[in-house]
């Protein structure tokens, strides 16, 4: 399975995430606004057609559609009839329940996926989900097809597979077919974004008008195979304005914000960045946030430094300012210069007393502040903790932390200890919670990156390749934002840009790289996407 994707361009996507139960109010508001419904799923059966057409590694290929009682079963039978009527060889297997198997005479009208079914005059085989197991029959049919249609579930089942469901997932994932699956792989949990149990392993998953957040995070990124995204006939006017919004982290949504630069200007209006250095020996953190803010257009960089590692800066630094900052006093004095705008505390800061102290004193300041590594382990003690919650809620500019799993523990210990099967959360949700309780951007990092607002806005990075797991990378990434932060982005878009500008960078430097190298690249992606070189 790769991470790569089918069908339109990934740029193309749109950028608003829907989860099942979103998904669902929209379908819901489809058929009130006189939408015809059978219309809809007969354009997402074709759909998934299409998709499997590509799959296909030969015409000869014979395809079984392993379906459920509901919309995605019927999306799988008319993706069937459309399959056989292209010559390809297609056999159905329905799983029912007892009370859809046994519908009365007379019962009221069918729904569309009982018409779906009713349509398809091709070979049908049917099994009860509370059968003690999966018949030799049926398991036959899944150990001889070229290419298997996971239309059994999807985004509608939200409890773990159990008795005969799972072991059909089981014999699925076990066989050699290619597997498509619809909307999301049966087994993933389209609201928690989890899989408690098993869960179907796709080549391939399409899904319709909007993808959801299970489809980028993980387990889903990785159930998902390659993803493909249908419109179906559904629109904007199906949505409700009023929900909290997720999307998928690309330009689109950030390049507004972008810095913009006047022809009278200098280098203060691009704002002025002050980094804290760590002591002698772990210095090198602190300079990497410093470099990657001039880097990225930032119009001053100062990196406050302990006397003992004067030199050992002084050595590594040309544009980059030198202050001697010995005690939080002296932080204090050096925050008292109007023209710095942003602060970054933390990389290789120490995790001691002084550290929370220089937090403090930054975030009373009243300027933007950027606080990872050291500055968020610091707060591990739950008094601590909430005297930070309290600063960060009351300063007038909105900092952004910058956590990875580690520290995210320490740090929103109170959430990271709920969960269990009927509390599960997945990155996105405590992403959120943790935005709201510390009145902050939070960057919740990871191979599915999370950042979230205080207001409920959250997007999902999915461009960062796994070799952007490196020393210091973390590092660069602060410097970024505070870059941003300092020329006039808004924290939310500041954040979202500088994860999409880091995970870009490391995309096009391939494997393997190192800090160093990712400070080079991040201005060249940052100088195709930015206004300033695109003016008319």
């Amino acid at each position: 399975m790769t991470d790569k994707d089918i069908g339109p361009d990934r740029d193309s996507w749109p950028a608003q995430l829907l989860s099942a139960d979103q998904m669902q109010a929209v379908d819901a508001r489809a058929a009130a606004q006189g939408l015809d419904t059978y219309a809809l799923m007969t354009a997402a059966g074709e759909a998934v057609c299409a998709a499997v057409i590509d799959l296909m590694v030969a015409r000869k290929g014979r395809v079984l559609v392993v379906a459920g009682p509901g919309n995605n079963g019927g999306d799988g039978a008319v993706a069937a009839r459309a399959l056989s009527e292209q010559g390809y060889q297609v056999q159905v297997l329905r799983f029912l329940s007892r009370s859809h198997r046994q519908r009365p005479a007379g019962a009221s009208k069918a729904t569309d996926a009982e018409r779906a079914f009713a349509e398809w005059e091709g070979e049908l085989h049917d099994c009860l989900l509370d059968a003690a197991e999966v018949p030799a029959a049926a398991a036959q049919l899944i150990a001889h097809a070229d290419v298997i249609v996971d239309a059994l579930f999807g985004a509608g089942l939200s409890r773990p597979p159990e008795g005969v469901l799972k072991t059909v997932i089981e014999q699925i994932n076990a066989g050699d077919a290619s597997v498509l699956a619809v909307d999301v792989p049966s087994g993933l949990d389209g609201n928690t974004h989890t899989a408690a149990g098993v869960s179907i392993r796709a080549d391939a998953t399409v899904s319709f008008f909007l993808f959801k957040p299970a489809h980028f995070l993980y387990p889903g990124r990785a159930l998902c195979g390659r993803k493909r995204l249908a419109q179906i006939g559904l629109g904007d006017a199906q949505l409700d304005p009023e929900e909290s919004v997720c999307l998928l982290n690309t330009p689109s949504i950030f390049d507004a914000a972008l810095p913009r630069l006047s022809s009278e200007g200098h280098k203060f209006d691009r704002g002025h960045v002050l980094v804290r250095s760590g002591p002698m020996t772990s210095t090198g953190a602190a300079r990497l946030s410093a470099h990657a803010a001039l880097y990225c257009g930032a119009g001053l960089v100062t990196l406050a430094s302990r006397g003992e590692a004067l030199m050992v800066n002084a050595s590594h630094l040309t544009a980059v300012m030198l202050k001697r900052c010995d005690t939080v006093s002296q932080w204090g004095e050096l925050l008292q210069d109007q023209r710095i705008n942003c602060v970054v505390v933390g990389p290789g800061n120490g995790v001691d007393e002084q550290t929370r102290d220089s937090v403090l004193a930054a975030l009373n300041a009243d300027r933007h502040c950027v606080l990872d590594a050291d500055a968020l382990s610091c707060w591990a003690d739950a008094a601590h903790r909430e005297q930070l919650f309290a600063q960060l809620q009351q300063a007038s500019c909105t900092a952004v932390l910058t956590p990875h799993g580690g520290e995210f523990q320490r740090l929103f210990a109170t959430l990271s200890e709920q969960g269990g099967e009927q509390t599960a959360r997945s990155r996105l949700h405590l992403a959120r919670d943790a935005a709201a309780q510390a009145s902050a951007v939070v960057v919740y990092k990871g191979a599915d990156t999370v950042i979230a607002a205080p207001d409920g806005r959250a997007a999902i990075n999915a461009n960062a390749p796994p070799w952007l797991a490196t020393a210091g990378s973390g590092d660069v990434l602060a410097g970024i934002i505070a870059s941003l932060l300092a020329q006039g982005m808004p924290a939310f878009e500041a954040a979202c840009a500088a994860v999409w500008l880091h995970g870009q960078a490391a995309t096009e430097l391939q494997y393997p790289i190192s800090a160093e190298q990712l400070l080079t690249r991040v201005p060249d992606v940052l100088r195709r996407i930015s206004p300033v070189n695109h003016r008319r």
